[in-house]
């Protein structure tokens, strides 16, 4: 389906501001480095205009009047991977910037090519990381082949042609040529062999020229970008589902009829009957539940919401997060698997000058996304025709393929804007495309849409795990940390999708080290330390949460530094800057000193005002965070500001990393004040927005990017999950010099501030 989709969002905003008396002004969105027109469709999969000349390559279209469009396999979440990825094109392309515009890379063409698109999965802050090369490879080959498409032409050796800003020069003559009067010729060219990418020190575009704009902000404004749940298809019918309340439980009976009744209902279907439904990947199943399929989603909402319904919910209906906690709080006085070990904690422990001995833990916490979990599915003529939110168009092929037995090749993924990823619509996505797919195939290929309401997508989500642990350490003399003993309790998300676990430090030691992440990577040197680790397994679904592991061990491992430093008598910099004398990566102390000049780490602050510090390894990239709050006797908080540095060796896009550390930061945040899932009788309790509260905007603080941590070199990482995991250690230890209490625990909603 090539058609443009309906949409009325933008004409609604219109509209409505002007019968409530409001005002709609038109945006300059061109300010900063300029760009194509329509760099992006409102429809991202679909091409932009312009996109009718010759195809370098599979990343690279020029059309004859010079328009480049460059496909993207890294869906737009909010990244700015729809501007970063051209830029690594480009760098090596030699390309005006102003005529580039992107489409997103078909995930149905990767898996007819063999993999063509490489890498089309969203996350881990790593789109440039896993990109980079091969991207840039490619605008390096695109830019050899037009070289060598303008020497045959002119008849002239390619060595004396240069290619810049879309234009080859024959340098003997002064001669020139546009790269779209030769694109047809270049896209005919053969390379005996592939050229050399620049290395860093010889970019002139990549992370040289700041506020390049992002070419998805127009669209997002103007209210016409597509995303999934905007999808319309001739003929569409809407389901409203429900599945288990308990996780794991099945359907024993519904009441079909009385929903059959109701107006507009078209048919009322069991949902997870199918054997092969029942694999260790909880997320990407559909699961035991209920259909309601309608002519209006409303429609089928009410009715759905009205029916009876039974189910089986065995054991785990008698479960709540209060047993959860208790199981794991309980294992902690049991040696784990041993992770990590420098010399003789636990004995070296029994000899400390002074002791500290603190118990931490943190909730399930919900990917709480904007846009309710949706998908649409057309089943008809040999094709089918997906469209999706998702970070992982590539697997939301492969879950449909299955779901209806077809060729792979036969499914195409139409990948819209993303409101809201998180982790939530990568790896623990799916379900939503396989009911949908199930749904269209029982009604005979009519298109189905699938919208979870916002109660279902809170409560049937894949969340952060629940984790506890038991942090001891040991002072000398001199007030410094001699030996460190964490043992650590928490859900395995590996486990619970039927991973395999890696090794700790033997063989027979078996360790998720995806959550231990943030304590294992740290370079903090003691001479003893270990760190044993137990999995306490739930019925409850877990899965991928903006910096996975690391969002919940940082808070952990730096607060419990900070109390260290406060038994020992010691300045949490200088402290830090002690344990990283031996860092074998020069960024730990880079970013801490750029940090804490920036923030003016230690000045003077009223009684009730503090400053806190915590810096950690994430994903590759170093942070550091100096968060100042004030805390009223009472006990009411006010997050002043956050100062970043951190250390990703280099940059493509400035203005976009500052905008990363804004939104990472509002998101880490929100979660230390507010979010929690609990879970009674077996079922999540939370289910809106007045349940689960996110961080309102009068509660965000200044969020300053300092970019003098950069180490440069080979290193490339991302920031799009380390900010997310630095400020709450950050606010937990300014609110204990502001106030002298320590929190131990997420969210603060549940701590008590006052102080005297």
């Amino acid at each position: 389906m090539t058609d443009k989709l309906e949409l009325n969002r933008r004409q609604f905003a219109v509209t409505t501001a002007a019968v409530g008396g409001g005002m709609v002004l038109g945006l300059n969105l061109t300010g900063g480095v300029a760009n194509a027109a329509n760099a992006v469709m409102p429809e991202p999969w679909m091409s932009p205009p312009g996109n009718t000349g010759a195809e370098i390559n599979a990343w690279i279209v020029i059309a004859p009047d010079d328009t480049i469009t460059i496909r993207v396999a890294q869906n737009e979440i909010g990244t700015g991977t729809f501007t970063s990825m051209p830029m690594l094109v480009c760098e090596e392309l030699e390309c005006d910037w102003s005529k580039v515009q992107a489409e997103l890379a078909s995930a149905n063409r990767t898996i007819r090519e063999n993999g063509v698109y490489q890498r089309m999965g969203v996350g881990g802050s790593g789109s440039v990381t896993g990109s980079r090369e091969y991207l840039m490879k490619a605008g390096a080959s695109a830019r050899e082949r037009l070289k060598l498409a303008a020497a045959a032409q002119w008849n002239v050796p390619v060595t004396e042609i240069d290619a810049k800003a879309s234009k080859l020069t024959h340098r003997p003559t002064g001669r020139t040529l546009r790269y779209g009067e030769v694109a047809a010729r270049a896209a005919t060219v053969r390379l005996e062999k592939e050229p050399e990418i620049k290395k860093v020190g010889e970019f002139t575009f990549i992370g040289k020229v700041d506020n390049v704009k992002r070419f998805d902000t127009p669209v997002k404004v103007n209210g016409s970008a597509v995303y999934g749940i905007d999808a319309k298809v001739p003929g569409m019918l809407y389901a409203a589902v429900k599945t288990a309340p308990v996780f794991g439980a099945k359907i024993k009976s519904f009441d079909a009829a009385s929903a059959k009744a109701r107006p507009g209902v078209i048919d009322v279907l069991e949902l997870g009957k199918d054997p092969k439904h029942s694999a260790a990947n909880w997320a990407n199943q559909s699961r035991s539940g209920v259909a309601v399929v309608a002519q209006h989603y409303w429609q089928a909402r009410t009715a759905l919401d009205a029916m009876q319904m039974e189910w089986d919910e065995g054991a785990a209906g008698r479960t709540s997060t209060d047993d959860f906690f208790k199981t794991a709080i309980a294992t902690l006085d049991k040696p784990g698997a041993i992770a990590k070990k420098t010399g003789d904690a636990v004995n070296a422990m029994k000899d400390a000058r002074r002791t500290v001995d603190s118990l931490y833990t943190t909730p399930f916490v919900d990917h709480a996304v904007m846009e309710p979990i949706n998908a649409t599915v057309l089943v008809a003529q040999g094709k089918v025709e997906v469209w999706a939110s998702t970070q992982n168009p590539q697997s939301v092929l492969e879950i449909t393929a299955e779901e209806l037995g077809v060729p792979k090749e036969s499914v195409h993924v139409y990948s819209a804007f993303v409101g809201g990823g998180f982790g939530r619509r990568g790896g623990s996505g799916g379900a939503e495309a396989r009911q949908a797919a199930f749904l269209s195939r029982t009604l005979g290929g009519k298109p189905v849409k699938v919208i979870w309401s916002r109660e279902e997508t809170t409560r049937q989500g894949a969340y952060r795990p629940f984790e506890a642990a038991r942090f001891k350490g040991g002072l000398d003399a001199n007030g410094n940390i001699n030996a460190m003993h964490v043992i650590y309790a928490g859900q395995s998300t590996t486990i619970q999708r039927g991973g395999a676990l890696g090794n700790g430090i033997d063989a027979n030691n078996k360790v998720d080290a995806n959550q231990i992440r943030g304590i294992t990577d740290v370079d903090y040197t003691f001479p003893h330390m270990q760190l044993d680790w137990h999995a306490v397994q739930t019925h409850v679904p877990t899965g991928a949460w903006r910096g996975p592991g690391v969002n919940q061990n940082a808070f952990m491992y730096e607060s419990f530094i900070d109390e260290c430093c406060a038994a020992g008598g010691k300045d949490p910099v200088e402290m830090r800057r002690a344990l990283l004398a031996n860092a074998k990566d020069p960024g730990w102390l880079k970013v801490l000193n750029e940090v804490a000049t920036k923030a003016n780490w230690g000045k003077p602050l009223p009684k009730g005002s503090g400053q806190g510090f915590a810096m950690t390894l994430d994903h590759g990239t170093i942070i550091g965070c100096v968060a100042e709050v004030t805390v009223s006797k009472g006990g009411e908080l006010r997050v002043v500001s956050a100062d970043m540095a951190f250390d990703m060796g280099n940059i493509v896009n400035k203005a976009d990393i500052i905008g990363q550390v804004e939104g990472g930061t509002a998101y880490g945040l929100s979660a230390m004040l507010h979010e929690e899932i609990t879970v009674r009788n077996g079922r999540v309790v939370e289910g809106n927005f007045d349940d689960y509260r996110l961080m309102r905007i009068d509660e965000m603080p200044v969020v300053r990017a300092h970019f003098g941590g950069m180490t440069g070199g080979a290193k490339w990482t991302g920031i799009g999950e380390p900010t997310t995991v630095i400020i709450p250690p950050a606010v937990g230890n300014a609110i204990f010099r502001a106030t002298g209490k320590r929190v131990r625990s997420m969210p603060l909603k549940n701590e008590d501030l006052t102080w005297s």
